[in-house]
């Protein structure tokens, strides 16, 4: 009788521990299936069908040998190479059968789609897994966030740099249009007048086919004045990534970088920055050195680690470092592999016209003078161009040519131990109607310069320096000049730019000591003997949440007048039941004011401002704001009462966007922006934005995102209805500028349902048996404990349970719930019988 019970003990812990072991088999090909569906043959996996016994027998995991199966059909994916993700795409999963396996298929042009040296693999035209191509390299499909994971040998990708986003996974958006608007009414009230004004702010946009088509207009409306609506830009706008460019036809401004910016009529191609990648905009040096050995190089700045890389023995090259401001010198190590140090130092010091090795910009721009207070409004040509010739030099020309107007430029910028200077030279010749002297000629000299001393972290600017001789004449003051003399006033009265200064000075101090700041301008002009000047300087620090800064302001104004102001500020951020609250006070010349501001909700909904004001000789002042943001616009309310007067106004900002499934809205103008769609997830929270939520139609719109770069579009799924899951709530995209991009989070509607069943022999149904519903539809796997969990819309149904092929193998379990069961949040949990 010991025997027996011995015996039984031994059978009973044996199989506790094979059924312990098939747990811990089964449970990672399950995960597998949620983290991995598709996957190279060098993932195949095989379990002992022999291992099997009892509830278990006949269990049929060859379908999990290369991971969890997936249906074949096409899906719309976030792609990532190596962990870098490189867009969003459809792609097509079949069976393939050199993996076998259903898995997406590759030819050699979407391999070099994804970054891999053409040269590094055989070129041919057949289809074919990836492994086929490259031995060790592999895939993973994650089908819960819908993520295409793609594993290749480094040593088979070209070298990108970082931050750069491939111009394929940009995206142009949807075709939609929007208006954007801000709208303001004044009503004021004096002792012997109302004044009565409204002002209107549209940007008006329609998306077709990669064209961008923009309005932006400014209409205003005064009582007993005519109303008057000004048109600022009419155009459309084409990005070509080939060229790094944007094309431009119709009403717009040219680009500033050399000559002085203004409105044209007519057509124009100008280089986008924002297309380079991060660390190839604005300047920073390029670093070379030799590594003796396999290497590690660090690079510093005001011994502070901002870069690191492995290299290989020989030449290298680092051209990816991020711009730091005004530059420092910057410190590189070289740490040889035999434990030889290498250090050397490289200038780094930048202004504006300062550009990478390499890198250009440029603008070409063709048409008409747009200034309706001129009288002739001349064709014009224009054309810039900079280009960076190595770490120290950066060179550039232009020039800007009319009928009556002729302009060339040509400078450079130079990267030193001393800092970054530049300069330039423009001669232009300007021909002057109705006068004895045709044409006067004169030139332009302007110097730049800047430097950071990073000892004491100190920033000087000297951001805009010339003097121009009597006879030169900006393309201002020159259209300005002609239009009084065809008119046969006198242009005397115009003053025109003799000399002008400017200077920028920010100083950090140490520890808590805060930080200062110093600006300056000088102007003189022609037939002026006054000079106009501005100064500021400022000093601001914090004790604790208190924060204080002080100011002093001095203008000359050219007429022998001046004026000075003194401003101390004191602010002081606080909380209040967990809501924001913020005093601050201020006293100047001018007069005390105190502001309360604050909010009525963690996520700004309602959010008002107070402020009592002493404006000297007892004129005092009270006023008030109180802010809404709504899903549709932001509305702000205002009123304010002083001695002699009363005023009250209201501003409306928003936006409306047009698309092929309806009208969403903004409380934001908006730009570059992104339409998010998750059907039936009304409440859930857009984490891009705050407090934004997906709206009662399963939309949302992000206002603004950052083009040319990844963007993560997320949704907190905790505000949504427990009757609706989202099978993903990540992805990312680098949309265009001014893109109207669209995202999809698929969402599955049902009750949750969690089923208790076991067979009518009262055993367990088998970890991970399948779960079909009538249509014979996958619709959930058997998880611990014999509990089955899905989302369904049906009160009652039937499921089929099936671990094997034969029908001792297969069982269906019905339920049937409750209309008032399902008024409750969160899952309903039955217990059913498997027969």
């Amino acid at each position: 009788m010991d025997k027996i019970k011995s015996s039984f003990k031994i059978k009973l812990l044996t199989r506790c521990c094979l059924q312990v072991g098939l747990f811990a088999a089964a449970f990672p090909i399950y995960m597998m299936g949620m983290t991995a569906s598709a996957t190279s043959v060098s993932n195949y996996a095989e379990f002992d069908q022999s291992m099997l016994f009892g509830t278990a027998e006949g269990i049929k995991f060859s379908d999990y040998a290369y991971g969890n199966p997936i249906h074949e059909g096409r899906y719309l994916l976030n792609i990532y190479v190596n962990g870098q993700w490189m867009g969003r795409k459809e792609l097509d999963f079949k069976a393939i059968e050199s993996s076998k396996a259903i898995d997406h298929c590759f030819d050699f042009a979407s391999l070099t789609q994804l970054g891999i040296d053409s040269e590094k693999i055989q070129q041919h035209s057949q289809c074919q897994a990836l492994s086929s191509w490259i031995d060790s390299a592999s895939t993973r499909f994650n089908f819960n966030e819908m993520r295409y994971d793609i594993s290749i040998p480094q040593a088979y990708l070209k070298r990108n740099i970082r931050g750069y986003v491939s111009p394929e996974a940009w995206d142009r958006g949807i075709n939609a249009g929007f208006l954007s608007y801000s709208f303001n009414t004044q009503q004021t009230y004096y002792d012997h007048e109302d004044v009565d004004l409204q002002y209107l702010s549209l940007n008006a946009g329609i998306n077709l086919a990669g064209w961008q088509f923009r309005h932006n207009a400014v209409a205003t409306r005064q009582k007993g004045i005519d109303s008057e609506y000004n048109n600022i830009n009419s155009y459309a706008q084409r990005a070509f990534p080939m060229l790094k460019a944007v094309v431009t036809l119709g009403e717009s401004y040219t680009s500033g970088e050399l000559f002085d910016s203004f409105a044209f009529t007519g057509a124009q191609l100008r280089s986008d920055d924002r297309m380079l990648p991060e660390t190839q905009m604005g300047y920073a040096p390029v670093i070379r050195g030799v590594a003796q050995t396999q290497a590690m190089v660090e690079v510093r700045q005001n011994n502070q680690l901002i870069y690191q890389l492995s290299v290989a023995p020989g030449a290298f090259v680092i051209d990816d470092l991020y711009p730091t401001g005004y530059g420092g010198e910057i410190q590189v190590t070289i740490r040889e592999a035999n434990g030889q140090i290498q250090r050397f130092n490289v200038p780094y010091a930048s202004v504006a016209k300062m550009l990478r090795p390499g890198n250009v910009r440029y603008a070409v721009t063709a048409g008409q003078v747009r200034n309706k207070n001129l009288q002739q409004e001349d064709y014009f040509l224009q054309g810039s161009y900079q280009h960076g010739i190595n770490n120290t030099v950066t060179a550039y020309t232009g020039t800007l040519l009319t009928e009556n107007y002729r302009a060339f430029q040509l400078g450079s910028a130079f990267s030193t131990g001393l800092g970054a200077i530049s300069f330039d030279v423009t001669h232009a010749s300007t021909d002057l109607p109705n006068t004895d002297k045709k044409t006067s000629q004169g030139q332009s000299y302007k110097l730049g310069y800047s430097k950071m001393w990073r000892p004491t972290n100190t920033n000087l600017s000297l951001a805009a320096s010339h003097y121009s001789t009597s006879g030169y004449y900006n393309f201002q003051d020159a259209n300005n000049t002609q239009d009084y003399l065809r008119r046969g006033l006198s242009a005397d009265q115009l003053g025109r730019y003799r000399s002008q200064y400017e200077l920028s000075l920010n100083q950090n101090f140490p520890d808590a000591w805060g930080s200062m700041y110093f600006l300056g301008s000088w102007r003189e002009y022609w037939g002026q003997s006054q000079t106009q000047s501005d100064f500021q300087l400022g000093y601001s620090n914090h004790y604790k949440q208190l924060n204080y800064s002080l100011s002093v302001q001095k203008v000359w104004d050219g007429q022998g007048n001046k004026d000075n102001h003194y401003f101390l500020t004191l602010s002081l951020p606080l909380e209040f039941k967990r809501r924001n609250l913020n005093l601050s006070h201020t006293t100047s010349d001018y007069g005390n004011n105190t502001n309360i501001s604050g909010s009525f909700d963690r996520n700004n909904v309602f959010s008002y401002g107070v402020t009592a004001s002493d404006v000297g000789y007892n004129r005092r002042a009270l006023s008030a704001n109180l802010q809404y943001r709504s899903p549709y616009a932001t509305a702000v309310v205002s009123a304010s009462s002083g001695q002699d007067y009363d005023q009250w106004g209201a501003n409306l900002t928003g936006a409306v966007v047009a698309h092929a499934e309806g009208v969403s809205f903004s409380p934001d103008m908006v730009d570059t922006m992104v339409l998010v769609k998750a059907d039936q997830a009304t409440g859930s929270s857009v984490n891009n934005t705050t407090g934004l939520k997906i709206d009662h139609r399963g939309y949302a719109v992000i206002p603004n995102v950052t083009p040319y770069r990844l963007n993560e579009i997320s949704i907190d799924p905790k505000a949504a209805l427990s009757k609706v899951e989202l099978l993903s709530n990540s992805v990312e995209l680098a949309p265009y500028a001014g893109a109207i991009s669209r995202v999809e989070f698929k969402t599955k509607a049902g009750f949750p349902l969690v089923i208790k069943a076991k067979r009518v022999s009262g055993e367990h149904l088998p970890f991970a048996a399948n779960v079909y519903d009538a249509q014979n539809k996958l619709v959930g796997v058997v998880s611990q404990a014999s509990q089955i969990m899905l989302r369904t819309e049906e009160l009652s149904n039937t499921l089929y349970v099936k671990w094997g092929e034969s029908e001792e193998h297969q069982c269906q379990v019905s339920y049937t719930l409750t209309a008032q069961a399902l008024k409750k949040d969160g899952y309903q949990l039955v217990e059913e019988q498997c027969q």
